[in-house]
């Protein structure tokens, strides 16, 4: 009896060991989520100090991540209070009343995914990893994708590239409330990835054999299988370089001829990226010199390209970018009227 008592406990301790490989995750980080949990609600109200606390007994970078993950699935809400009228189906992270600055989501502590990125990206930053919110194509029951309406997160750990989407983990745990389940797009290797989410440019997809729009559009299969047969074909991380180089202005411009290159038809996230270049070239402070009136100029050249692009639409998200920047570039328009005759001259 004893023999088999034992032989018994032996099963179950095996038992136990392979449901804790299985699910590694909740397991591993078990101790940092419960101090998660345990954040008071005082905290939320300064970005920095909320920081503080939840890398406070962390043991690892992954713990710090972990921390950062959890805490905003489970205390952000996602809420479009412009798109989600028009169409609950559809994920735009553009909107006039939606923010995604990290300090407006956590005071509002609602977000479309772009806002959940950026606060990501900003606990990530700040703690020293190198961290990105991407824009990208996503799979949506089978439908072509025409244009980047989602936004997700990739981090550099243990010098490699993971990706989270913090956005789709919150409607996991909002409609499960099973936190093992949001694993499920925690630290996810790109070539995992990739089956699901397009970056909107092939940089941002951290693989040497990037895939294009119409391989992403044919399905998991074609993914997987261009994934193995294709020959490695692009270096990002010499292309990310180059990228880092650039001034904030020109990486806009750089996007965005990487977007018209890899689908000419997306004239949404074109425009998109010319505004904020606009918008990169007109804050500047001072009186409107020589140099400040040649930015205003291209500022004005690259609004006008944004707003042809987004009249070629009527979805309600492209006539609400055409409403802001139209009144954008009537004050661009009244600034330029204001420089010196002379300066006017000069072009």
């Amino acid at each position: 009896m004893y023999k088999k008592l034992a032989i018994l406990i032996f099963l179950t301790l095996v038992s136990l060991e392979l449901v804790q490989a299985q699910e590694p995750a909740f397991g591993r980080y078990g101790s940092i989520d419960r101090h998660v949990k345990k954040t008071p609600d005082s905290l939320s109200r300064n970005i920095v100090l909320l920081h503080d606390y939840l890398v406070a007994p962390a043991k690892s970078d992954e713990d710090k991540i972990r921390a950062f993950y959890l805490w905003i699935i489970s205390n952000i809400e996602y809420k479009d209070q412009v798109e989600l009228l028009f169409d609950p189906n559809l994920l735009f992270y553009m909107g006039s009343n939606n923010c995604s600055s990290p300090v407006c989501v956590l005071q509002k502590r609602k977000a479309v995914c772009e806002g959940f990125s950026k606060l990501f990206e900003f606990f990530c930053t700040h703690s020293g990893f190198e961290s990105y919110s991407i824009g990208g194509y996503i799979t949506k029951n089978g439908a072509l994708q025409d244009r980047a309406t989602h936004s997700w997160n990739v981090v550099k750990i243990n010098n490699e590239w993971r990706f989270f989407d913090l956005s789709w983990a919150n409607a996991i745990l909002y409609h499960s409330g099973i936190k093992s389940k949001t694993n499920e797009y925690f630290m996810v290797s790109p070539e995992e990835f990739i089956l699901s989410h397009l970056p909107i440019i092939p940089m941002w997809q951290f693989l040497e054999t990037p895939i294009s729009l119409q391989i992403f559009n044919s399905g998991e299969e074609s993914i997987k299988n261009y994934l193995k047969t294709a020959p490695a074909n692009y270096n990002y991380t010499d292309t990310l370089s180059n990228f880092k180089l650039l001034s904030d202005a020109k990486k806009r411009l750089k996007t965005a001829q990487e977007i018209y290159r890899t689908n000419p038809n997306n004239k949404f996230n074109l425009a998109i990226e010319y505004y904020r270049y606009a918008r990169n070239m007109i804050s500047f402070d001072g009186e409107i010199d020589t140099l400040n009136y040649f930015r205003l100029i291209k500022a004005k050249e690259k609004m006008q390209l944004a707003i042809d692009l987004f009249t070629c639409s009527s979805d309600i998200s492209s006539q609400i970018m055409l409403l802001q920047i139209k009144d954008e570039l009537s004050k661009v328009d009244r600034l330029i009227n204001t420089a010196n005759p002379h300066i006017k001259h000069l072009k």
